[in-house]
């Protein structure tokens, strides 16, 4: 299915559990750390602790690197400059019991700093915002496939045009708790139920977990797709990022085209800090034949 979204799991719900056992693991060291005072290390709890923070270590490897594109820049910083320098000292097994148990303290030292550090960078509510709304279009395409109201719903909206395409788009999207908008002329929000511009945004706010800027247009043909996608990114552009809400998504924006059946999605497109994300909602999509 064209224009399906992937897996909505964000770096948040990863790192909790990342986060977890770098506390967990740095208690046990200093569990140990007291045990092991004017005592021989006969059960070799050092070795245990540095293979804990070696397979941590890995994980933090791999967090990075499968989030790369989604991270603040400051955490991907963090955790390389972090990587880079710890490494040599998980490797390094040389040495009597003194200098190793020294190294582990060090490591662990650094992973409690590092985890303190990357949860404050990662504690903003952006990726939540972007991953609801992910999930809401996701939702809205598997929704119409399965449930033949709905897509009666939507075929309707289709012939009847751009406008109510926007208007069951952003009423779906509020049921994630996402309040989506678009933009005017003069790049000001418009209410996509309304079609009226805001400028206050306590209401939405109250009653909503983000706010969204989308583009939606209505594709009659196949071939028009790509130019509608262009077009509506050129418009989404407009929108200055001046004085922003402080739950609006700040560095992403939805550009979606309503079809009848599916067609080819562009893939993601940075600009000046912002990604331009492209949907497609097929009102009327082709399943694939089985057999």
């Amino acid at each position: 299915m064209a224009g399906f979204l992937g897996d909505a799991m964000t770096y948040l719900d990863q790192w909790k559990g990342l986060s977890a056992w770098i506390r967990g693991l740095v208690q046990a060291g200093l569990l140990y750390g007291q045990f092991i005072a004017g005592r021989s290390d006969a059960y070799h709890g050092n070795e245990h602790l540095r293979i804990g923070a070696q397979a941590v270590l890995e994980e933090l490897k791999a967090f990075r690197d499968g989030f790369r594109d989604r991270l603040p820049p400051a955490a991907i910083l963090a955790l390389s400059g972090f990587i880079s320098k710890t490494e040599p000292l998980i490797a390094d097994t040389s040495g009597t019991i003194q200098p190793r148990q020294n190294r582990t303290w060090v490591v662990l030292t650094g992973l409690a700093a590092l985890e303190t550090h990357l949860s404050f960078l990662l504690s903003d509510n952006q990726e939540v915002i972007r991953a609801r709304s992910e999930r809401a279009f996701s939702h809205l395409q598997r929704s119409i496939i399965v449930d033949t109201e709905l897509r009666a719903k939507w075929m309707q909206a289709f012939k009847d045009g751009e406008i109510a395409c926007e208007k069951l788009g952003s009423v779906h999207l509020l049921s994630h708790g996402i309040w989506a908008f678009k933009i005017d002329a003069v790049g000001a929000r418009t209410d996509l139920v309304f079609q009226e511009p805001v400028s206050d945004l306590s209401e939405p706010q109250r009653y909503s977990d983000g706010l969204v800027l989308t583009e939606w247009k209505k594709a009659n043909a196949p071939g028009e797709a790509e130019r509608l996608f262009d077009w509506a990114r050129s418009q989404a552009d407009r929108y200055a990022t001046g004085a922003l809400a402080t739950s609006e998504l700040k560095n992403y924006r939805y550009i979606v085209v309503v079809s009848e059946a599916a067609v080819k999605v562009p893939g993601d497109i940075p600009k000046d800090n912002i990604v331009y994300r492209h949907i497609n909602i097929a009102a009327e999509p082709r399943l694939p034949s089985r057999g």
